[in-house]
């Protein structure tokens, strides 16, 4: 199954309203063939085309025709408020490809989905696969992460977060994306040092939320640790969602398919944590698999040392006299002598 059969499996291009966010050059389900689809990007129709056609990479500049007109330009309004008033009676599918990574707000970016979603309405997402992209020397995605940028309400990313995005960035074999079991030499595409001088820029830059958005992935994750951040979640009733699949597919992205789900099961606390246990491990089994013999190969490092021997104490007291005088101590302390 390709990435296509992949990210369409349960939409019915003759029954199903879409909605799909940001497909440029490459959409999955056009218009042109047949599909009822409202396009969401952050420009409209010809200013991505002029785009394209002054794009360095010659594979966008072919495809300007296959971008459609845009429905909904999105400067960052809630995307359910937007959505809803082009079709006020929900959608039955939302499609995203390599989108949800870029959100600052991953919870609310899920909370305005589902609202504008149909009571049985899913999801269809390709996400980048930390493992085999420039995400890879990165920390994967935590639930603290996750609920700092909820708690902040975050529109835009932090200081912090683009520092990152650029100090950690990472090249196999001079590449930002590659294909499963490759083991090419790593490296960084950054300096620290030049991550460090614009970071300072930021910070001494315009803080509000009017400032320019900056793109950036906030957000880095393998399949288990995805499958684990919504099911966390769902748990904690932030985001009412379940994973109908998740596959990996032959290049550096997985797919998944999120489905509506507005009954949280009520699972014992020892039920919930196996869950969580067992897919924090699978995460940890799916990054050794992958990355494994770059850390794992690490040569240990002689250090050649002088051994000082350390000449013993003079008039130590002999081990009898000690514990005599350490037992006569005890019998003072506790009032036997």
């Amino acid at each position: 199954m390709d990435r296509l059969e992949q990210l369409r499996r349960n939409i019915d291009k003759t029954s199903m309203s879409i909605i799909e966010i940001g497909p440029f050059f490459s959409p999955i389900a056009p218009r042109a063939d047949g599909w009822d689809t409202t396009i969401v990007d952050f420009q409209d129709g010809d200013a991505l085309r002029e785009m394209a056609r002054g794009h360095t990479a010659e594979v966008i500049r072919n495809k300007v025709d296959e971008i459609e007109n845009v429905d909904i330009v999105w400067t960052g309004q809630p995307l359910d408020e937007a959505a809803l008033a082009v079709r006020p009676d929900g959608f039955d599918c939302l499609i995203a490809s390599h989108v949800i990574e870029h959100t600052p707000d991953l919870i609310r970016f899920l909370q305005q989905c589902s609202r504008l979603l149909k009571p049985d309405g899913i999801i269809s997402l390709a996400v980048p696969d930390m493992r085999k992209c420039f995400d890879l020397l990165k920390s994967p995605t935590s639930l603290r992460e996750i609920l700092t940028a909820y708690r902040e309400g975050r529109i835009r990313h932090s200081p912090e977060a683009l520092f990152e995005g650029r100090c950690s960035a990472a090249t196999r074999g001079g590449k930002s994306a590659w294909i499963k079991g490759d083991h090419s030499p790593l490296g960084y595409a950054h300096s620290l040092e030049a991550a460090w001088t614009e970071y300072q820029g930021d910070l001494k830059g315009d803080m509000s939320d009017s400032r320019p958005y900056v793109d950036n992935h906030a957000w880095f994750f393998t399949p288990a640790m995805f499958e684990l951040a919504i099911f966390e979640l769902n748990a904690l009733k932030l985001v009412n969602f379940k994973i109908a699949f998740i596959e990996e597919n032959i290049g550096s992205e997985f797919v998944v398919q999120l489905r509506r789900n507005d009954t949280h099961a009520a699972l014992s606390n020892d039920a919930l944590n196996a869950v969580r246990i067992k897919l924090a491990l699978r995460h940890h089994a799916e990054f050794d698999a992958e990355v494994g013999p770059d850390y794992r190969e690490i040569q240990p490092v002689k250090i050649e040392r002088e051994i000082v021997k350390v000449p013993a104490a003079r008039d130590t007291i002999p081990t009898r006299e000690l514990v005599s005088l350490l037992a006569t101590r005890i019998r003072r302390r506790v009032g036997l002598d």
